[in-house]
């Protein structure tokens, strides 16, 4: 992201022209208004790797989840807001949480829409600094009041050994740092859910009833070991059954041996075979 962009704001004031930030100073005329018109690396990075992975598993896990409760994530999409001089500027948050809308907005206009309740950022050795300490002011500045930093890696390009989350929040004018619960989870009012780091994996539950929440493949696999529990259980169930009604069986036979029955006979009436009566009766 451009660090020009990152400063606290003052009221906004309207230019008569209200030309774009983002419009290189060469073009004097029929600029284009796009928000992606004259996009730069730094102001909107391809995704890629660890980052991008960590951004689709956090809006696969809560897609579903949200939906039903009228919200959604935004991901890599341009935030439009005004500058203390009122000019027109642009900044991709990696996530933003805002209320459904199918198809989701190519861009979040704060001209139009209220400042999302949560933004999320994943760092990246060359954006750590500016994720943990800039941003912070800045997207509170713009009136949103809860900012999610996920942390996987270090400063040097390596994987931490746990996924460090942090999440500020502010209230009554003072920013402060959310601390984990007892159970390790940063709680989330505004999407019903907590979120802990264990390792490198994420979890995800419902604030309210503690219930995981998985992702597509977490779901397969648990569907998946849920069957195959329920196919063992009932093939013992029937396996225990089999052996009470063959040692019904063999309890019968034995007595009809007794009674000399002929083998023949027995097996009609028993279902065991000739060669199970007569090994029943060598052990009588």
């Amino acid at each position: 992201m451009n660090t020009a962009m990152l400063k606290m704001l003052t009221p906004a004031e309207t230019r008569a022209d209200d030309r774009p930030g983002w419009i290189p100073p060469e073009i004097k005329e029929n600029w284009d208004t796009d928000p992606y018109a004259y996009q730069t690396e730094e102001e909107l990075m391809p995704a890629g790797g660890l980052h991008a992975y960590l951004v689709t598993y956090f809006v696969e896990v809560l897609r579903s989840f949200l939906e039903t409760r009228g919200l959604m994530l935004l991901a890599d999409t341009f935030m439009l807001y005004r500058d203390g001089k009122g000019i027109k500027q642009r900044i991709s948050p990696d996530l933003l949480l805002m209320p459904f809308s199918f198809p989701p907005p190519s861009a979040y206009d704060l001209d139009i829409e209220p400042p999302p309740s949560v933004v999320m950022e994943v760092t990246s050795p060359k954006s750590r600094a500016r994720d943990m300490k800039n941003k912070l002011f800045f997207y509170t500045g713009l009136g949103i009041r809860t900012y999610f930093v996920i942390d996987a890696v270090t400063p040097g390009a390596k994987l931490r050994n746990e996924t460090g989350l942090h999440l500020w929040r502010k209230n009554r004018g003072m920013v402060q740092q959310i601390q984990p619960d007892a159970e390790g989870y940063l709680r989330f009012p505004e999407m019903g859910i907590k979120v802990k780091a264990e390792g490198h994996r994420l979890l995800f539950a419902d604030m309210i009833s503690g219930e995981m929440l998985h992702d597509t493949g977490e779901l397969k696999m648990i569907i998946l070991k849920e069957r195959q529990r329920a196919e063992a259980a009932e093939k013992k169930a029937e396996q225990s059954w089999k052996q009470g009604e063959y040692s019904k069986a063999g309890e019968t036979a034995r007595k009809m041996l007794v009674k000399k029955y002929s083998p023949a006979e027995i097996s009609d009436l028993t279902g065991l075979s000739v060669d199970e009566i007569m090994l029943l009766n060598d052990c009588s």
